[in-house]
Order: C-alpha cells, then sequence, then structure tokens
C-alpha cells in the first residue's frame, strides 16, 4: 500500500477537522466547560471520528479499493462544508448588539434631524 504523502497530509488535516466538529458540538450540548462528562464523552467520541474518519481515507487510497470519484469528493468535503455551515450558524445566532445609551438608530436620526432644524 502506497500513499501519496500529500494524501496522507490532507487526511490527517480533514479528520483533525472532523474532530474538532464533532468535539465543540458533542461538549456544547452536553454541558460545555463547566461539566467534566462533556469534555470526556467529547474527547472519546472525537477520537473515535478521528480515527475512523482517517482509516476511510487511507482505504479510500489503497490501490485494492476503487471508490468513485464522487464519493471520494463528499467524504472529503464533508468536515470542511459541516464546520463552515456550524460557524455560519454560530453567527446568524448570536443575538444583536445594544446601543450603550440605548438608542436606536431611528431615535439618532431624529435627534439629529431636530438638532439640524434647531440650527437653522
Amino acid at each position: 500500500m502506497i500513499m501519496n504523502p500529500a494524501m496522507l497530509l490532507f487526511g490527517l488535516i480533514d479528520s483533525g477537522v472532523a474532530f474538532f466538529l464533532v468535539y465543540y458540538m458533542i461538549k456544547a450540548r452536553f454541558g460545555g466547560n463547566k461539566k467534566a462528562i462533556a469534555r470526556i464523552l467529547a474527547a472519546i467520541l472525537g477520537i473515535l471520528v478521528f480515527t475512523i474518519y482517517f482509516a476511510v481515507i487511507v482505504w479510500f487510497n489503497t490501490a485494492t479499493r476503487s471508490v468513485s470519484q464522487e464519493v471520494k469528493l463528499v467524504v472529503y468535503l464533508a468536515p470542511f462544508v459541516l464546520s463552515a455551515l456550524m460557524i455560519a450558524l454560530v453567527l446568524l445566532s448570536q443575538p444583536p448588539k445594544e446601543k450603550k445609551n440605548g438608542e436606536t438608530e431611528e431615535e439618532t436620526e431624529e435627534n439629529l434631524e431636530e438638532k439640524a432644524e434647531e440650527a437653522v
């Protein structure tokens, strides 16, 4: 079994992305940093995902096994696409930032217009 070193490096990086995706999702689901069981469970499941995912990538690149390019592409890109979607979800689910003085943009614009009229 001869594997291209670049593909081996890609497999490690891709498996690492899958590990962190699973680790942070499981940790957040079961209580975050406050609970030790959440961190332990997240680490165990993350290591399992890393190992299995890396084994699948190595298996795809063996000479004896041929898998269609479409299946390989889906498996290779899955962690990156899921990570991008999770980042977008986190950014979209954040509450809006409050103004310092509690004023909204409409109130600020009205105040500016009133001051401009008073100056004239």
